[in-house]
């Protein structure tokens, strides 16, 4: 205002009274520009729009309308710029009236000079910018509330009552304005009595701080329940105390959650049941190793040795076929053990560890197996999945060897792209998938690869042969 020249519009029929107030404006430390007149209403509307104004002094009785109407009768200039009113000693009352209408301030005719002017002028200029930005702040602020994607009201921090709610909470929760702005916070909010929120609206109106409540369950007016997370702050509506709520529906990925843990713990417990199945199988079949062939051995070994006590002719053989039985008896407990045992792949590599389980598996068969390692430098193989694949070829060879009566069988190590291939393939019976209930075997096999995020394939057809695939990462993911 000190740097820029005011327009002034005076409203007033008196001439003396225009007179004096323009002596009045012109004596003012303020930079005063044109000083214009109209002394009829009607003439001032004309005025205001076509002139720009910053401020205008209103007589209250004119000869086309009198008291509030006066004021009023100004229409939206009334609302853009400073009015303050000029009155006489009697009608003071309809300017205080005219004030909680919006009017800036009020001068008594005869009653002020130029410094009482100038801080009238002062004042309603500053009172009136203060007025534009509150009214501009609480327009963005509605602007934000109502345009808001997300479910927002204010709710009365006694009653509990909603006071507003945007266009989103009406269309999430299923009500019409009318029927929302009817119901309470206890109305939709499931679990927790009203004094318990009672208690938590109080913690807020003391702290005055945005805080975040949680999760939440709320009910729409379906009766469906949803959850969501709340952020509140206090606030002041209307003079009285409230709260300002955001709620956030986070129904579906709560859902997604529950379900995702619930697939974690179906698949734990079947590779659980897997494990305890193969180490059921392991040992039935270190039983069975045991009891149908040491045993045996060394049972016979045991006779030999008895009949050699008594037997001096035939004591020297039945030594030399006893020792013969030890040995083997040894051979085939180094063979069990050597099955069981973690091998020392860090000591002697996957390589030649898997060129002793294909030197193993041959021995006593017409099996012949190859093996195909292309680009694979084993020093970048990880040990978790060298032992992986150790174990994986090592329980396919099994089952080709038990069921497949094959004659060839292809092992090949592969890098492509970021991944380690391994395939098994044999030219044994095969069998129909769609028919074939997965063994232990492969649902071991399939529960290893699992733990590296890879994937498992098992292609067969009757009179065709099986080839397992397995992927997995080069490293973690």
């Amino acid at each position: 205002m000190e740097n820029s020249y005011l327009n002034i519009l005076v409203i007033e029929d008196n001439p003396g009274d225009l007179f004096l107030l323009k002596e009045f404006l012109l004596a003012t430390d303020l930079a005063i520009g044109n000083i214009l007149h109209a002394s009829r209403l009607t003439e001032a509307k004309v005025v205001l729009a076509k002139e720009p104004i910053d401020l205008v002094f209103l007589d209250l009785s004119l000869p086309d309308s009198y008291g509030l109407e006066s004021y009023t009768g100004l229409g939206p200039s009334a609302g853009r710029m400073p009015v303050i009113l000029l009155t006489g000693i009697t009608d003071a009352s309809l300017a205080l009236q005219a004030l909680s209408l919006g009017a800036q301030d009020y001068l008594v005719k005869g009653e002020f000079d130029e410094k009482l002017l100038s801080r009238a002028i002062r004042y309603s200029m500053e009172r009136k910018r203060n007025q534009e930005n509150l009214r501009e702040s609480e327009e963005r602020y509605r602007e934000l509330f109502n345009n808001n994607p997300m479910p927002m009201w204010v709710f009365d921090a006694v009653t509990l009552r909603f006071l507003e709610a945007n266009a989103e909470a009406i269309h999430h929760y299923g009500y019409s304005h009318e029927e929302f702005l009817g119901k309470t916070l206890a109305d939709i909010r499931l679990g927790g009595s009203e004094l318990q929120i009672r208690m938590e609206v109080e913690q807020i109106l003391q702290t005055r701080a945005v805080m975040k409540k949680g999760l939440w369950q709320h009910v729409k007016k379906n009766g469906q329940v949803i959850f969501v997370e709340i952020t509140w702050h206090s606030v002041e509506y209307k003079r009285q105390p409230a709260v300002l709520v955001l709620a956030s529906d986070v129904t579906e990925r709560i859902v997604l959650e529950n379900e995702l843990n619930e697939q974690r713990v179906s698949r734990q417990r079947q590779i659980t049941e897997a494990v305890i199945i193969a180490q059921e199988k392991e040992r039935t079949e270190i039983g069975k190793e045991l009891h149908d062939n040491v045993n045996q051995i060394l049972g016979a070994s045991n006779l030999y040795i008895n009949t050699a006590m008594t037997d001096e002719e035939m004591r020297q053989e039945l030594l030399e076929r006893s020792t013969e039985l030890v040995s083997s008896a040894i051979n085939e407990i180094r063979k069990i053990s050597k099955s069981l045992i973690t091998p020392g792949l860090r000591e002697i590599g996957l390589f030649e560890s898997i060129g002793d389980i294909i030197d193993d598996m041959k021995m006593g068969t017409n099996l012949h197996i190859s093996l195909d390692v292309q680009n694979i430098i084993e020093e970048e193989i990880e040990d978790r999945r060298k032992l992986t694949f150790f174990r994986i070829i090592q329980e396919q060879l099994n089952n080709i060897v038990k069921h497949a009566r094959a004659t060839e069988v292809l092992i090949r190590l592969s890098i492509e792209e970021d991944d380690i291939v391994l395939t098994v393939t044999d030219n044994g019976v095969g069998f129909d998938i769609s028919r074939h209930r997965k063994g232990v075997g492969i649902t071991n096999i399939i529960s290893r690869v699992e733990l590296f995020n890879g994937v498992v394939d098992l292609q067969s057809r009757p009179g065709e042969g099986c080839m397992l695939s397995v992927r997995l990462p080069l490293v973690n993911s």
